[in-house]
Formats: C-alpha cells, sequence, structure tokens
C-alpha cells in the first residue's frame, strides 16, 4: 500500500508497534521460561507487566485516532523474536542463555525505543497532543529497561566467561 501523508506513515507505525508489542509479550514469556539469573528473570517478568501496559496504550492512541486497534505483520520484530528463539536454544550452558537473553532483550528495546520516538516526534504534527502522553510513557519504559539491561551486561558476561 502506498504511502501518501505523515497520517498514513503514523498509522502505519503505529501498527506495527501495536504488533510487536503483542509479540514481545509471548517471547518475554518464553525468556522467563529460559533465563537462570534471578535478576534478569525478575527484570523480565517487570516489563512484561510494562508491555501489556504498553499494548493497553496503543489501544488507546487507536481510540482517540477513531480508529479500531490494528496490527500490521513487522518483519523487523519478527526478526528479532526469532534471533532470540535461535541464541536460546544454541546456549551451550545457562549463563551463556542469559547473556543471549539479556542481549536479545537488548535489542528489542532499541528497536522500540526508535519506533517510539518516531511516533512520539510525529504526533504532534498531527495534532495528536492527547495521544503523546501515553507514547512517552511507552518510550520511557523501554529507554528505562534499555538502561537496566545494559547496566546487567558485564556482570551475566563475566559470569559466562568463567562458565
Amino acid at each position: 500500500m502506498a504511502m501518501n501523508t505523515l497520517q498514513e506513515k503514523f498509522e502505519g507505525q503505529l501498527a506495527r508497534v501495536y504488533f510487536s508489542e503483542q509479540q514481545f509479550v509471548e517471547a518475554q514469556a518464553k525468556m522467563v521460561a529460559n533465563a537462570t539469573d534471578p535478576m534478569l528473570r525478575s527484570g523480565i517478568e517487570k516489563h512484561m507487566q510494562e508491555t501489556k501496559q504498553q499494548v493497553s496504550n496503543l489501544e488507546q492512541v487507536f481510540t482517540l485516532m477513531g480508529k479500531k486497534p490494528e496490527a500490521e505483520k513487522c518483519p523487523i520484530c519478527m526478526g528479532l523474536v526469532a534471533s532470540g528463539e535461535e541464541g536460546m536454544k544454541q546456549a551451550g550452558n545457562d549463563a551463556l542463555r542469559d547473556v543471549n537473553i539479556g542481549g536479545g532483550a537488548a535489542l528489542v528495546e532499541h528497536y522500540e525505543i526508535a519506533a517510539y520516538r518516531g511516533l512520539v516526534g510525529q504526533a504532534p504534527a498531527l495534532g495528536m497532543t492527547a495521544a503523546l502522553p501515553l507514547l512517552q510513557q511507552n518510550l520511557q519504559q523501554e529507554e528505562q529497561t534499555a538502561q537496566r539491561l545494559e547496566s546487567a551486561a558485564p556482570m551475566m558476561l563475566q559470569k559466562a566467561a568463567m562458565a
């Protein structure tokens, strides 16, 4: 489908992020089941609850636009999920699996940060001031999660190096 307006761009990006957040909730459940590091597991569990709220926030954005929530398959999301699952399968020990989970989760967060920054930037130009706080909340949660994952990475890498 051709994209001819900023509104169409925004709606397409919103639909792909909506799809992605739903997929990431499922992926996080798999990460929790495979993670052995207690801090990693609890961090993913916390963010899984945030992600469910983010889905709700996106549904509210659709409603504010007078539209039903619509998910559009996102190839970036699908690649990130497939890569994360492969990393969990290939790990030869728990410490390496935890590193793969943390690294995969960080990649997801950076994709989401970029997507939300795009939506936050476009919303004012479209006069969508009511949607802005919902999108900014999602962005802030993604940035905080990325920071936590990056802070935990050196400890998990050290553990994997000693395994």
